[in-house]
C-alpha cells in the first residue's frame, strides 16, 4: 500500500494504491484530496482480501483494520513491488512526474486516466505472469 501525490497550485491529489505482489497488479486504488484513515479503510474493505499487508510507516496505516496481518516498515524490504508500480505510474502518467508542466485540471480527469491505465496495466501484468517466456514480445501499449 502506498500514497503518492501530484500538485496543482495548492491542491494536492493523493493516489493510494494496493498492489498484489505475486502478479504485480493494482488491486485497489483511490484518488482524492486527502489520505485519511477513513478513506484508506474504505479502500482496504473494497479490495480483495490478503493474508499479509505491507506498508510504509505512514501513521494512518497502523489504524486500519486489515483482513490479514499488517506490517509497517521504515525501509523498502517488503514494499518494493508497490514502489515499482508507483515508478511505472510516474513513468506513464506525466502529471505524477512533472508538477510544473503537466497537471490534472480536475480530480475527475485524474480518475478517468487512472481507470484506463489500471485496466491496461493489469492486463499487461497478468500476461507477463501467465507467459513469462513471452514477456519481451509485448508492451503495455498492446493492452490499451
Amino acid at each position: 500500500m502506498s500514497c503518492t501525490h501530484t500538485q496543482r497550485e495548492k491542491n494536492k491529489i493523493y493516489v493510494i494504491t494496493l498492489v498484489n505482489r505475486e502478479k504485480r497488479q493494482i488491486v485497489g486504488y483511490d484518488i482524492a484530496f486527502d489520505k485519511s484513515r477513513e478513506r484508506i479503510q474504505k479502500l482496504v474493505d473494497s479490495s480483495p482480501k490478503a493474508d499479509h499487508y505491507y506498508s510504509d510507516a505512514y501513521s494512518a496505516y497502523s489504524e486500519i483494520c486489515y483482513y490479514g496481518t499488517h506490517t509497517a516498515l521504515k525501509n523498502k524490504s517488503q514494499t518494493y513491488t508497490v514502489e515499482g508500480v508507483n515508478s511505472d505510474l510516474r513513468h506513464y502518467i506525466p502529471p505524477l512526474r512533472r508538477k510544473s508542466k503537466c497537471f490534472f485540471r480536475s480530480i475527475e480527469t485524474a480518475r478517468a486516466v487512472f481507470k484506463i491505465f489500471v485496466f491496461a496495466f493489469n492486463k499487461f501484468a497478468l500476461a507477463k505472469f501467465l507467459h513469462p517466456s513471452l514477456k519481451s514480445s509485448f508492451s503495455l501499449s498492446c493492452f490499451l
